[in-house]
């Protein structure tokens, strides 16, 4: 069975090697040094942290990135289903 990569890592190296370095840093953080009490709640601030930078990531992203953006935002919504309706 093949597994696919995760989203949420697969966006932030993508920022990164767009020069978005500021919003990987931030969504890097998010994933990888706060402890969260529970996934939906990872999802919620990560979701609202991607909403936050989307301005920026549509004007100077690679297609690649927004691809990978639009992969981590399907899985904000899965939780969250409204997030990105805004």
């Amino acid at each position: 069975m093949e597994t696919q990569p995760n989203p949420f890592v697969v966006l932030i190296d993508r920022l990164a090697q767009d020069g978005l370095a500021d919003e990987a840093v931030r969504l890097n953080e998010l994933l990888r040094q706060t402890a969260w009490t529970t996934g939906t709640e990872f999802l919620g601030e990560f979701g609202l942290a991607m909403k936050r930078m989307r301005k920026s990531v549509r004007s100077r992203a690679s297609a690649e990135t927004k691809a990978a953006f639009r992969s981590a935002a399907k899985a904000v919504r899965k939780a969250w289903p409204l997030m990105f309706w805004f």
